[in-house]
């Protein structure tokens, strides 16, 4: 592949800058975060026409118009860039979240399609018939790898958990590996530090659950910057003390933050969001270049976020959650 010229994306980044206008932005987050009711909530997003969907949506289904806006968002981006292929980056772990639906619905007998997610390089309807028919032309050869192996280890042990772990590990290698052809320190950075985050995750839930630390290499996820070595090497010690040791990454205050929080109440509610908030700290950073995929990258992943957050909103007004409690799980915006 072709080394990415960012000057190919002065069109691109003149054309989401104007986009970033539309936003939701944190005064409209705000609005939704304080409405009375969930209708009030949604009608900031209808106000947006957020997910151009012509017809009345109901509260209870808000994710009608979060899926279509998260689709309209690839399809105008693949409007404004010459290449889009690199975008497909962030539309893998749609993909294989639709596998891990399919493969799990074949063993179960079950119908996969009410789980699906749009917004992936291939159609969900077109990943179902080419699983089922064993047909992998069209996909990255990680999935072809991952699905075999699926096949493979769930018909001997029956464990669906290998299911999630097998599909996980291909989908960031996809990325790392899409991300490492673009020879672009932004993006390999983000997929990097993306990897990092979901490591550390897995780190604490493992520890919290009185996993050993064979069992965490199991499920470590290669690509990041912080070695499984680095993690094993504070498997014993107290979050505290190991969270000074990830301020060389950058994430040391994830930790540190999230530690009380993890210890009193045993929640990951905070690691949650800090991770997110880290993640979203560096798409930031595209807000400051003049032109280049970065802007194109920084306007994906923050709408990706802002569709989260409105995530957040709508199911904890439905769930009649108090502001203060809705607002402690938003994750920072972007605009």
């Amino acid at each position: 592949m072709a080394k990415i010229n960012n000057r190919d994306y002065v069109f691109a980044t003149a054309c989401v800058r104007s986009g970033e206008k539309n936003m939701l932005s944190h005064d409209k987050i705000e609005k939704m975060v304080e409405s009375k009711s969930p209708e009030d909530a949604l009608k900031v997003l209808t106000e947006l026409e957020y997910g151009a969907v012509s017809e009345d949506v109901s509260p209870e289904e808000f994710e009608k118009l979060l899926t279509r806006e998260h689709k309209r968002t690839y399809e105008f981006v693949r409007s404004i860039v010459h290449d889009s292929k690199y975008f497909n980056l962030f539309l893998y772990p749609s993909d294989y979240h639709n596998i891990k639906v399919i493969l799990k619905a074949e063993f179960l007998g079950t119908d996969p399609e009410p789980f699906f997610m749009g917004s992936g390089t291939i159609d969900p309807q077109t990943l179902l018939v080419m699983v089922r028919d064993r047909n992998f032309v069209g996909m990255t050869s990680n999935m072809k790898d991952a699905i075999e192996e699926v096949l493979d280890v769930f018909g001997r042990t029956k464990d669906p958990q290998q299911v999630d772990v097998i599909l996980d590990k291909a989908c960031y290698k996809d990325m790392s590996l899409l991300a490492e052809q673009s020879e672009n320190q932004y993006l390999k950075g983000y997929v990097k530090l993306l990897i990092d985050t979901i490591n550390l995750r897995i780190f604490v839930r493992m520890r919290q659950m009185n996993k050993s630390w064979d069992f965490f290499s199991k499920v470590f996820i290669e690509g990041g910057n912080i070695t499984e070595k680095f993690f094993i090497g504070g498997y014993d010690e107290p979050f505290e003390s190991f969270a000074e040791k990830l301020g060389a990454y950058g994430l040391s205050e994830v930790l540190s933050e999230s530690a009380p929080m993890l210890k009193e109440k045993g929640s990951f509610t905070m690691l949650e969001k800090m991770c997110d908030n880290r993640l979203m700290d560096y798409v930031k950073d595209s807000k400051y270049k003049s032109f280049g995929i970065e802007a194109v990258v920084g306007y994906i992943l923050a709408k990706e976020n802002e569709i989260k957050s409105a995530r957040i909103i709508m199911a904890g007004k439905l769930a009649g959650l108090p502001s203060d409690r809705i607002r402690e799980r938003l994750r920072e915006s972007y605009v």
